[in-house]
């Protein structure tokens, strides 16, 4: 191929490129495409939105990725935004052509369907057949900013909320009961703790039963209530007899129990403040006080059998809420007054079981490191327990 011909196959391919992303909107752009075209975008590594990494031919690309279509539903149940096309505008643009690829980076901005604000950055390689039709398409874009803008659920995408932890190791290690950097000022809205919940309730339980309810207060009146109770209960918890047991005789003059007191009373003095307060209840109690069946079913089997049945449960609830950007501390000083909680609440306290209370909010910052711990080889026995 002559040195002219090479410029005009360049100039073509910048040409069709060009058209591609900027030109009129009745261009059928699938007419630049080779039947066969496979058109690769990542899709698949999206955090959190499942898909597929490589498209293949012109009626897969323009059902999928033009939006032909329609709106794409995740397994999840939600619905992936979309741009309005009405609305796109590409700036930055660089384009390169070299034999048969084009190369073409730029920054994208639109609004979207569902009427939020989108951008980010793209760079796409193309590879062009020797009919002059695009025969691959590369595409490289910002997947998580994608996912924050375009696959995020509704009430994360209503709270503008970005996906903070997709890493299952890094959730499970840095997820901690936060007092001092709950936001307090910041509301949480209904539908992402519902979101939260709907994660949580695939944790394991009792025959998949699912024998728990869950009680979430936001009215500032009853929060009130039952930070009161909470301050009387940790008021009456500090006062209690002493044994030789070792939780009755922890060293609380160390940095380490210093800071964590000072945690426990900033939460104890707040809790009312806090947007959420979520109260998760088992059914049945295994503390002789309960009415029916379930009274004298106080052996540590049933005891394992209901407690098994809510604290996966409320662990996978703080997981759920720690990857989107909020935070909970586990605390259970409230079941020292849990008659008085059950009456401030309506609930029937001989059927039903608290597991706690649970402050919910934002947290300040999302840059929550490993506790400390101890290795767990110290704990480990194998086949009994001396060693």
């Amino acid at each position: 191929m002559s040195d002219v011909q090479t410029r005009q196959q360049r100039e073509r391919n910048l040409e069709a490129v060009g058209l591609f992303f900027e030109g009129p909107r009745e261009l059928d752009r699938l007419s630049l495409m080779a039947p066969e075209c496979e058109w690769w975008n990542g899709l698949g590594r999206l955090p959190g939105g499942e898909g597929q990494t490589v498209f293949r031919g012109t009626e897969e690309i323009g059902r999928v990725i033009l939006n032909r279509g329609g709106a794409k539903r995740l397994a999840s149940g939600h619905t992936v935004d979309r741009y309005d096309l009405t609305t796109t505008r590409m700036t930055d643009v660089v384009a390169i052509a070299d034999g048969d690829h084009v190369f073409r980076q730029h920054r994208y901005t639109a609004s979207t369907v569902g009427g939020h604000d989108y951008a980010n950055d793209y760079g796409f390689l193309f590879r062009f057949g020797t009919d002059g039709l695009i025969d691959r398409i590369w595409e490289h874009w910002g997947t998580l900013a994608a996912w924050e803008q375009l696959f995020r659920p509704p009430a994360v995408s209503a709270s503008r909320t970005p996906l903070m932890v997709t890493d299952p190791d890094t959730v499970l290690t840095t997820t901690p009961s936060v007092r001092k950097r709950l936001d307090l000022t910041r509301a949480v809205p209904r539908e992402l703790v519902a979101e939260c919940l709907d994660v949580a309730t695939f944790a394991p339980n009792g025959s998949n039963t699912q024998p728990y309810r869950w009680i979430f207060v936001d009215d500032a009146d009853t929060k009130a209530q039952l930070a009161g109770i909470y301050r009387d209960a940790m008021a009456s918890f500090q006062a209690r007899p002493r044994t030789d047991a070792p939780e009755d005789n922890v060293d609380r003059t160390t940095p380490a129990q210093l800071r964590i007191a000072e945690s426990v009373f900033y939460l104890r003095d707040h809790l009312h403040e806090v947007p959420v307060l979520a109260i998760p209840l088992v059914a049945g109690r295994t503390d002789g006080e309960g009415d029916g069946e379930h009274a004298q079913r106080t052996t540590a089997f049933w005891q394992a059998s209901r407690w098994g049945s809510i604290i996966p449960t409320v662990w996978s609830f703080m997981l759920a809420l720690r990857s989107r950007g909020l935070g909970s501390a586990w605390t259970t000083l409230t079941l020292v007054r849990e008659r008085e909680v059950a009456e401030v609440l309506g609930i029937p306290y001989e059927h039903w079981m608290q597991a706690g209370l649970f402050p919910v909010a934002y947290t300040i910052g999302t840059d929550f490191r490993r506790p400390p711990r101890e290795p767990a080889e110290r704990y480990v026995r194998w086949n009994s327990f001396e060693r």
